[in-house]
């Protein structure tokens, strides 16, 4: 159903920010939780409703941004209208997501998507074979068990821009015929891979063997992360008099960037990072053994 995985996103961004390590968190003194308060109670009292962790997934964003950004993201509302630009509202702009990839796009889409979704398809219905099967031939001497493995499809990180670039692009002509809200613009860029990894190249322009000591080594991410990435840094900085924030979402993090600020943020990266492919493969695997009805053991019964 449309509008469920935006919602999920967005679920995953305030329970990031409102709870404590996945525990609710409640006011100190009157034992309220974010959603319980009135918006002047929680702009008056915001530090005691947040985690004190989520700042470091903020990027660029001055006091006033942080307060802005808790209290949309507590506010926002999906958008009545599900087909319509854009996915979420508020009394001061908008939230529109997107997915993004970086496997190769072709007129059926995604070609990673398409073929995880076929696996997965193709996973699920060898496993209710085999239950059934299991059930009804069951084994009493030795545990039996199935896998299947999901290989990546080729991913690159030109990939990645060009998706990234058309989806922008796509969604900018809906922003420009958008006559809502739109003093607080706000892209949630969802992408859900597990494919490409960064490392800082710290060596581009080093003397061939020349040795460094135990000076500092590059930050390296099993990952790929949108506030390390000055290239598309660059590109979404074109826009910040639309977009003021950017909620990235990747499998392990989430990141919210201020555009006004990214040059400040580009200026703590001397380097850029060489952004690659890697290997992963996904095993799923089902186990199974059968316990007769009635076995003796140490002198007991065991009829479950």
């Amino acid at each position: 159903m449309r509008g469920e995985k935006e919602q999920q996103c967005l679920n995953i961004i305030r329970e990031a920010i409102f709870t404590n390590k996945g525990q609710t968190i409640y006011h100190p003194f009157t034992g309220k939780t974010y959603q319980e308060v009135s918006d002047k109670e929680f702009e008056e009292e915001q530090i005691w409703f947040t985690s004190c962790e989520c700042t470091k997934n903020y990027f660029g964003l001055c006091k006033e941004d942080r307060n802005e950004i808790e209290q949309i993201l507590r506010m926002a509302k999906p958008n009545t209208n599900l087909n319509d630009f854009p996915d979420f509202v508020f009394n001061k702009g908008f939230i529109e997501h997107f997915q993004i990839t970086s496997s190769q796009i072709n007129k059926k889409g995604a070609v990673h998507i398409r073929k995880q979704s076929d696996f997965q398809r193709k996973v699920g219905n060898e496993i209710e074979k085999l239950e059934k099967k299991w059930d009804t031939e069951p084994s009493f001497d030795k545990v039996r068990s199935e896998s299947w493995i999901f290989q990546n499809p080729v991913h690159s990180y030109d990939f990645r821009i060009k998706s990234f670039k058309h989806n922008w692009e796509h969604h900018m002509k809906s922003y420009k015929n958008y006559s809502g809200e739109k003093q607080v613009g706000i892209f949630m860029i969802e992408y859900p891979e597990m494919a490409l990894a960064m490392t800082e190249d710290v060596y581009c322009d080093w003397i061939n063997g020349m040795s460094n000591g135990d000076m500092r080594e590059p930050e390296k991410y099993k990952e790929y992360r949108l506030s390390r990435d000055k290239t598309l840094l660059e590109y979404i900085y074109q826009f910040r008099n639309e977009i003021k924030y950017i909620i990235f979402i990747n499998y392990s993090r989430y990141e919210i960037i201020c555009t006004e600020n990214i040059p400040y943020l580009i200026k703590l990266m001397p380097w850029k990072y060489a952004i690659y492919p890697m290997q992963v493969m996904t095993v799923s695997g089902m186990s199974n053994i059968s316990v007769p009805v009635g076995a003796e053991k140490d002198g007991e019964t065991d009829t479950t």
